[in-house]
């Protein structure tokens, strides 16, 4: 008997001993799975999400979260709040109809240009603003713009979003950050730019909601973290503590202390604390929210609380602030959607999460 025919005897007594014995057959499932799963791990730490039931209908939920943007329940500017940030801008002070008319002009939402001019300034304090009258952190071939008026400098800023939403396309808080705020830029040496983002979308939500562009339709569960990135998903996963194969009851949403974590929908806050003992303490600082129909959202690992149990709270409106608190393995967001009980049936939350706007 050569080589090859030795071989393939072996061979033949391997697979007979796998596939017609029990012991075998468990072998080479486990095996399977230990190849899938690093595989399923891997998209979701690029921020793809895959459901077996439905990897399609789930890629789709999950890629129109990654680009959307909190908006106004009304696709209206908040009259009351925006009267209330300019009354205290510094030198924007009494500019909130010329943003406007601005906004109408360039054909650009209002609430963005505002929140883009106010996170720029300071709210309106800076020395580019009051002594450059350059509202938007626009630059030229010499550094930072100088403009005659500030009537003239929210002039060239509306057409410079004009030009980066409008013409190119950046309609995402995310995507205008990339290019009017890159991160690294040589001109960014202490990487304030990472904070572009997030700051312009806080601001959003403070001044009511975007009223443009809008991927938020009224009712639905808002994303908890704008242009979310999922680092771990709902469903079978590998447990980063134990490396065992375990059920993981929520999805991990990326984020960074301190930036704020949103309510997904309005309701009333029926749980607000640190655990004190039992397996709840995994959670760290969390909240959870009672919303209508049996619904609760509950989100963990929290650095700071901003809420209190009974307090009914706005869509939107803040709840925390990102952080690693409880059993983590770093800065993150983990979010629930329970049914029925708070702490009952966990589902899969992209599920309920808003889809884009038909166009």
């Amino acid at each position: 008997m050569n080589g090859k025919e030795t071989g393939k005897t072996l061979l033949s007594l391997l697979v007979t001993k796998l596939f017609f014995n029990p012991i075998g057959i468990i072998a080479i499932g486990i095996a399977i799975l230990l190849i899938l799963v690093p595989v399923f791990m891997s998209m979701a730490s690029k921020g793809e999400h895959f459901n077996l039931e439905n990897p399609d209908s789930n890629r789709n939920a999950l890629l129109s979260a990654s680009g959307g943007a909190y908006c106004a329940s009304d696709g209206e500017v908040d009259t009351e709040r925006w009267a209330e940030a300019f009354a205290a801008a510094g030198v924007f002070s009494g500019t909130g109809d010329l943003f406007l008319e601005t906004a109408e002009e360039q054909g650009i939402d209002p609430v963005l240009m505002a929140a883009i001019a106010f996170h720029e300034t300071g709210k309106g304090t800076s020395s580019a603003v009051r002594e450059k009258n350059n509202p938007g952190g626009l630059m030229g071939t010499d550094g930072l713009m100088v403009f005659g008026t500030l009537e003239e400098g929210i002039a060239a800023m509306g057409v410079t979003l004009h030009n980066r939403i409008i013409e190119d396309g950046l309609v995402t808080i995310s995507d205008l950050g990339a290019v009017y705020a890159p991160i690294g830029a040589s001109n960014d040496p202490t990487n304030l730019n990472s904070h572009w983002v997030p700051n312009v979308t806080a601001l959003v939500s403070s001044l009511g909601g975007l009223t443009m562009n809008c991927t938020l339709a009224s009712g639905e569960f808002a994303k908890p973290i704008p242009d979310v990135t999922v680092n771990s998903n709902y469903g079978v996963r590998v447990d980063p503590f134990t490396g065992e194969v375990s059920s993981h009851l929520g999805v991990d949403l990326d984020c960074q202390a301190p930036n704020p974590i949103f309510a997904a929908k309005a309701g009333r806050v029926v749980y607000a604390a640190y655990p004190p003992s039992g397996e709840l303490r995994t959670y760290g600082n969390v909240v959870v929210i009672a919303h209508e129909n049996g619904l609760f959202s509950l989100y963990a690992h929290l650095s700071r609380i901003a809420v209190q149990v009974g307090q009914e709270v706005d869509q939107l409106a803040p709840v925390g602030q990102c952080g690693s608190t409880g059993r983590s393995t770093g800065d993150h967001l983990h979010f629930e959607i329970h049914t029925g009980v708070m702490f009952g049936t966990r589902v899969n939350p992209m599920e309920y999460l808003a889809s884009p706007a038909s166009e």
